[in-house]
């Protein structure tokens, strides 16, 4: 009986299944058809997906539609001889469609049937013509890049050029980037110059597929074969100016400004450019910190151009030069800031002297600003730094953001002379004119920093919270970290006097009042011993260090923090920032790789690995090598 009941379930189930088929074929293609085929192929029911892709492609127009879909579901149930057929009846209706072929060979090859998979790809570029469309050679060169076909691609995309009549160089930066992925370094740079040969106007498709191809940090080998290329070219074809220009930007991305200012100088003379491209080297060199060369094209340009506009231009970098070359020095002296202070006085009365020059209200306008700084954090003169900004600020015809700027600036500054609450109303203003600009975040956060300096934690936290969504990355950043640093402090003992003494101490650092700042930290570390703070106060203290050039004593905090604080959210931060200072400031190679390998290792989710992993490859002077934890 239960044999019959068994017998009498699988008959109906079958029948089922047949009526099912039956009417998947021979009703019309719908909509749902082809959504469900797809459904059941995305989720691997290849049985069922099959069942609806034989039904559509008993209608022709729709074969295209399912062809890749269809075709991985039959190899997928190990219906090769099906496949194959699909693949042949796609291909006698689209005969002109080369990548066709390679999706038959393909197949070949998983019969083992190499040899008629190589006929086939032979036939595939065989058939390139003169006639044959960019298109069609593209479809198939990446057909044969997707299983793996590399050098098939790449004689595609020979045979297309040395066929065409239309457009010989119309796969030279695809097959450029093909020799790279061969090892062929020194085609695909003679690649990549055959088309400055013909076009200079290739230059910037050829810079960044060079740079795209060669890590110029670590490619000690490849890169010394691009410069002898180059140089090789500019003698080769001295006529051909690209060649020089390609030259000094090898030099530019290399950080090799020096020989970069030789070439651009040959060059802009060459093309009578009027000192402009040594003017734009030398702001990226300024941009770079490289001050010598800076300088050298700044005053070149002073000297050399017959532009007023071009020698304003140069004279106003030159003294930003200046500016942050003495600024970020290891000790500022009292009479060089003097000096620069009368070099920024002098350049303003000749500006005041120059009419009708093209940028002369935005030359004062960064003048003045500059001015400004010098004189309020450095020379201590808030007075003349808050009257340059007013004299910034009421320039004739300067944008409103410009103004806002400077205003900024001007808030400050009454932060730095202890006016916080004024302050905060110019913070404010800003805010308000400018809602949904960054400058606008970032004066609602200066604004919120003033509340946390003066304890009033919940309304900081309230305007905090806002900018945690701010377009700017950079003020979310610091939103998040400062919102962070109260919520986790705040409430922690019950008289709340750490935080209150901490955010004091803070406030007393931004006033650059460091030793009244660091008295406070300190108070903190003797009265409240294990405070959740003291690893920031610690971190703090080494920063202090920092600004005032006791490069020693700040790598003491940063020890300090490393060695008794190792679950602290900022030990990365200080194996990073020591590894920096000994790199930078006291130029000791060893223990700079030693601190940078230790966050590699120990620490691999750090946002710090991959400037560590540069400056570590830099110091170590590695190629292609692997970082080896003993190495």
């Amino acid at each position: 009986m239960l044999k019959h009941f068994v017998l009498k379930k699988k008959s109906n189930f079958l029948l089922i299944t047949s009526l099912l088929i039956n009417s998947i074929s021979f009703s019309q293609v719908t909509a749902v058809d082809l959504q469900l085929a797809q459904k059941y192929f995305i989720d691997r029911d290849y049985e069922k997906a099959n069942l609806y892709y034989n039904k559509i492609a008993q209608e022709s127009e729709y074969l295209p539609k399912i062809f890749k879909s269809y075709k991985a579901t039959l190899i997928e149930l190990e219906l090769l001889k099906e496949a194959e057929k699909l693949c042949k009846n796609q291909i006698k209706l689209y005969p002109q469609q080369l990548s066709l072929l390679v999706d038959l060979a393909s197949l070949y090859d998983l019969n083992q049937k190499g040899t008629k998979k190589d006929q086939i790809f032979d036939k595939a570029i065989n058939l390139i013509q003169s006639n044959t469309t960019y298109q069609i050679v593209s479809d198939l060169a990446i057909a044969f890049e997707k299983i793996g076909e590399v050098d098939r691609a790449l004689e595609a995309y020979l045979k297309y050029e040395s066929t065409s009549t239309r457009n010989q160089l119309a796969f030279h930066s695809k097959t450029a980037l093909l020799y790279n992925r061969q090892g062929e370094i020194v085609k695909m740079i003679a690649t990549f110059f055959e088309m400055l040969q013909v076009n200079e106007r290739f230059i910037n498709t050829v810079k960044n597929g060079l740079v795209n191809s060669i890590d110029f940090e670590s490619q000690i080998k490849e890169k010394e074969i691009l410069r002898k290329s180059i140089i090789k070219n500019i003698q080769q074809y001295p006529k051909k100016i690209v060649f020089v220009e390609l030259l000094a930007w090898f030099y530019m991305t290399n950080n090799d400004y020096e020989n970069a200012f030789t070439q651009i100088k040959s060059i802009d003379k060459k093309l009578n450019l009027n000192s402009a491209k040594v003017l734009d080297l030398g702001a990226i060199a300024l941009k770079a910190n490289n001050f010598e060369v800076a300088l050298k094209s700044f005053n070149y340009v002073i000297e050399h151009t017959s532009s007023i506009e071009n020698k304003l231009e140069a004279k106003n970098k030159r003294l930003l030069t200046l500016k942050t070359k003495l600024l970020i020095g290891s000790e500022i002296l009292i009479n060089e800031l003097e000096e620069l202070k009368s070099n920024y006085l002098t350049a303003l009365s000749q500006l005041s002297a120059t009419k009708n020059v093209y940028n002369n209200i935005v030359r004062k306008y960064n003048l003045l600003n500059d001015l400004s700084e010098i004189e309020a954090y450095f020379l201590k003169d808030i007075k003349s730094a808050k009257e340059h900004l007013n004299q910034a600020m009421n320039l004739s015809g300067l944008k409103a953001k410009l103004k806002a700027q400077a205003k900024l600036k001007l808030a400050d500054i009454l932060v730095l002379e202890d006016n916080i609450w004024e302050a905060s109303l110019m913070y404010k203003q800003i805010e308000k004119e400018f809602k949904s600009d960054a400058i606008g975040h970032l004066a609602k956060f200066k604004n919120a920093q003033v509340y946390y300096f003066s304890g009033e934690y919940d309304w900081c936290q309230a305007q905090l919270d806002v900018l945690k969504a701010s377009t700017s990355k950079l003020i979310a950043n610091d939103a998040l970290e400062l919102s962070v640093l109260i919520s986790d402090n705040y409430n922690m003992d019950t008289s709340e006097t750490a935080m209150k003494i901490f955010s004091l101490a803070d406030m007393l650092s931004a006033q650059q009042q460091y030793p009244s700042a660091l008295e406070l930290y300190d108070s903190i570390l003797n009265n409240f011993k294990n405070h959740s703070l003291n690893d920031e106060i610690i971190f703090r203290k080494a920063k202090i260090g920092l600004k005032q050039h006791l490069y020693q004593e700040a790598i003491t905090n940063l020890k300090i923090l490393v060695n008794d604080y190792p679950t602290s959210i900022l030990l990365d931060n200080s194996l990073f920032l020591i590894g920096c200072v000994y790199q930078e400031n006291i130029k000791d190679t060893d223990q700079a790789k030693k601190y940078f390998k230790t966050l590699l290792f120990e620490h691999p989710g750090s946002l710090y690995i991959s400037e560590a992993r540069k400056r570590f490859r830099k110091l170590a002077g590695q190629t292609n090598e692997k970082i080896l934890k003993n190495s």
